[in-house]
């Protein structure tokens, strides 16, 4: 017997698939599920993104149960989207299964490496894509126990990591993609060598939002280097795919934007920026 359901919850499924064949074939082939359930789809990571955050046309988007990401995809691809997700405290439990018509074991790898929860390759048939809707039904929505969606564990989260104390709606970036032994060895003289203007320091004094916006500021620079940083570096060593940074690069440099125009508007409006020596005159 099926486990029964809270009224109004059903199981919510993100599909990001660029193929709409492949997503007209699952969604008819999940109605002979049992279970009650949601499928949402999208074409590409960055709209992933957009629907996890709930910007742009995703603004009511649910917190999904269970995210299905395809490997290769315009725009942004699975790998550079499946570390934004596991690299936000408040996305990582979420869990992801990579599809690829490839088993190549370097993607295999790969995909592990930056922790998805499974690595499936794409049904080639009807019957392996019944099977394996039969099996997210059987263990992701009858077996596996999950965490309630919510914003808790990302509030804990922020409170010991002020990287992630960013404003709703920005978009974090995951962990480094495919570090090169050269970026690992290169990266701690790097950070240290970052301009003093560049570096977020710890301030006691003044107006505190104005100064945790500039602390965000400061993250969101230092973000964009180390990207530009790990570029440079796998030109430098040969990486054909190198190119891969470009779209990070250009997510981290709106971040960044947005960072600077937040504190810029806030001292207008405020007038905060002689706050110090308003109090001590």
């Amino acid at each position: 017997m099926l486990p029964a359901l809270k009224a109004g919850t059903p199981f919510r499924i993100l599909v990001v698939d660029d193929d709409p064949v492949a997503a007209d074939v699952l969604r008819e082939v999940m109605k002979n599920l049992r279970r009650r359930y949601e499928l949402h789809f999208v074409w590409n990571g960055l709209e992933a993104l957009d629907f996890l955050h709930c910007r742009g046309p995703y603004l009511d988007a649910p917190r999904p149960n269970l995210i299905l990401l395809d490997m290769n995809m315009p725009r942004l691809g699975g790998l550079d989207t499946l570390s934004a997700i596991k690299g936000d405290p408040d996305l990582c439990v979420i869990p992801v299964i990579m599809l690829s018509t490839s088993s190549s074991p370097d993607e295999v790898r790969k995909s592990y490496q930056a922790h998805a929860n499974c690595y499936v390759q794409k049904p080639s048939d009807l019957g392996r894509t019944v099977k394996l809707a039969e099996a997210v039904e059987a263990f992701w929505m009858d077996f596996v126990l999950l965490p309630t969606p919510g914003k808790l564990q990302a509030i804990d989260s922020k409170r010991h990591n002020p990287k992630f104390d960013a404003p709703p709606g920005e978009i974090r970036l995951g962990p480094p993609i495919a570090i090169t032994s050269m970026e690992a060895r290169s990266r701690a003289m790097y950070i240290n060598d970052l301009p003093a203007e560049t570096a977020t320091p710890s301030r006691q004094t003044g107006c505190r939002e104005k100064n945790s916006l500039l602390d965000e500021f400061g993250v969101a620079v230092r973000e964009l280097l180390e990207l530009h940083q790990q570029q440079f570096l796998a030109i430098v060593e040969g990486d054909g795919e190198c190119h891969r940074f470009d779209l990070l690069i250009h997510m981290a440099n709106e971040k960044k934007q947005l960072g600077k125009y937040a504190y810029l508007r806030h001292v207008e409006e405020h007038g905060c920026s002689n706050f110090n020596a308003a109090n001590q005159a």
